[in-house]
């Protein structure tokens, strides 16, 4: 029999099924594999389930004697995530399970996000309806796809999806904490197109920067991390005031929605020019590390290199001014919650090819007209420097609503169990539930989650006690649904 690293972790049965989800390998867009075993699940435990056409999941269960006339409630969880690895890490996200394992009172995995985000949250409402000891109301599970690359699942879903009018997100990420509002968002792409041509008498040379924290960049964008593609741009900039120089390819960051933690730049200097190019930016090398004092782990490489094709004089001077004038990181703050990111944006993906540059930006913010002002200017800018510009449509904000019912009931749940006062919190990453919300202006939704710490980052754990006491409050809030009917 395989080996179970979290057997002897409480509550056994949402460890199990978040055990299980480890071992499936579910990256955005691709979740097929998740939904085919949620499938066989629901099968073996005899729960009803059904699948939209873009591959939303409901698991519907009855309700259990005497608790007929109770609301029904819909626990929300979306079933892809973030893969992101350290850069010495071997793993095919689509097709290896993760390597979980327990580290002091956190679970982890090796080299690896963990997918705690927000595979908790599906292991909650999984958990839900197959529990013998809950006495509930009718209960709907819905498990979204694609919510970490655009949403693709909420934005396709149709009205009448699921009924229930009373909803828990389970994606936020603090414990003590209900989530009641977060920040509408939507991505940028340029493509530059690129000639290359060689260069007779020049010689190139690699820089590299890896090693930083990363982080979501939504939860963490204000915080003092360093963006790999910025740093590197620095440095070529620094050489370029020097001496002539072209770019061949630069290659870093992932996704969307993670800050970049490593970047890779091919350059080229004239023969006679490389050693002291190198020089240059050793001592760029050594300012930046002496003066950085929180990216303790940042690691930059200096290297020569075989020859390589270069982009023309004209082409690396536009990829090196547009890098350096994509905005990244927060751009303004909310007057009425102090310390809340109210719009920022993410310089996420560089990606070179033979023939073209392709550059991802995630823009955020919680006022909308923000935000499309926001990526008007991102849309000039690429224009500037002759990118073809595609603006994915923006997904909306959630608004709070403080008189809420449901919000009442979570909190006082909330309270029952953790024995003092929870706090409510408006955030700057994107959740679901604006999304939800518009299929049906009725819905009262709140979210909350157990402490997960590093998102969308190598270094992703999830304190293990928090699981265990989000449950009972989930429990809770389920058997005091009577309340709202």
């Amino acid at each position: 029999m395989e080996k179970r690293i979290l057997d002897e972790l409480e509550p056994k049965i949402v460890w199990d099924v978040f055990e299980d989800i480890t071992k499936i390998p579910h990256p955005s867009k691709k979740e097929g594999k998740i939904c085919h075993w949620i499938k066989e699940w629901a099968k073996k435990y005899n729960v009803s389930m059904k699948k939209d056409e873009i591959g939303n999941i409901l698991l519907t269960e009855e309700a259990t004697p005497g608790c007929e006339e109770y609301p029904t409630l819909v626990l929300q969880a979306h079933m892809d995530m973030v893969c992101q690895k350290s850069s010495e890490t071997k793993i095919d996200f689509d097709n290896d399970p993760l390597k979980i394992k327990i580290v002091d009172d956190y679970v982890t995995a090796e080299g690896t996000t963990l997918g705690a985000d927000n595979g908790i949250g599906m292991a909650y409402g999984m958990a839900a309806v197959i529990s013998k000891d809950i006495n509930h109301g009718s209960l709907e599970v819905v498990l979204t796809v694609d919510e970490e690359t655009g949403l693709t699942g909420a934005f396709e879903m149709q009205k009448g999806f699921f009924s229930g009018k009373y909803l828990l997100n389970l994606d936020s990420e603090t414990l003590g904490e209900i989530t009641i509002s977060s920040a509408g968002g939507g991505d940028t792409h340029y493509g530059l197109p690129v000639n290359r041509e060689e260069k007779k008498g020049w010689k190139a040379i690699r820089v590299s920067v890896d090693g930083l924290k990363g982080g979501h960049s939504g939860m963490d964008i204000h915080l003092p991390r360093l963006n790999a593609i910025k740093v590197v741009i620095t440095g070529i900039l620094h050489l370029k005031n020097k001496m002539d120089l072209l770019v061949s390819s630069i290659n870093g960051g992932s996704v969307h929605n993670a800050i970049p933690r490593e970047v890779v730049c091919d350059l080229s200097v004239p023969k006679e020019k490389r050693d002291e190019a190198v020089k240059v930016l050793e001592e760029w090398k050594m300012k930046t590390l002496s003066e950085e004092q929180n990216e303790q782990g940042m690691r930059i490489a200096i290297s020569k290199i075989d020859e390589t094709n270069t982009l023309t004089k004209e082409q690396s001077n536009s990829i090196c001014s547009l890098l350096h004038e994509i905005p990244h990181g927060p751009i303004s703050f909310s007057k009425e919650i102090e310390g809340l990111v109210q719009t920022s944006n993410n310089l996420a993906v560089v990606k070179s090819s033979e023939d073209k540059i392709d550059i991802f930006l995630s823009s955020r913010s919680s006022i909308n007209d923000e935000l499309e002002e926001l990526r008007e200017k991102l849309k000039i800018l690429g224009e500037k420097y002759g990118a073809d510009v595609t603006q994915e449509e923006a997904y909306p904000g959630w608004k709070p609503d403080l008189d809420s019912p449901f919000l009442a009931l979570v909190k006082s749940s909330y309270e029952e169990i953790l024995k003092k006062e929870v706090s409510l919190k408006a955030i700057h990453a994107g959740l679901e539930c604006g999304l939800l919300l518009r299929l049906d202006p009725e819905l009262q939704v709140v979210s909350i989650g157990p402490e997960i710490k590093d998102v969308h980052t190598p270094n992703e754990l999830v304190y293990i006690k928090s699981v265990e006491t989000v449950w009972n409050v989930v429990r809770k809030i389920i058997e005091n649904m009577g309340a709202l009917g």
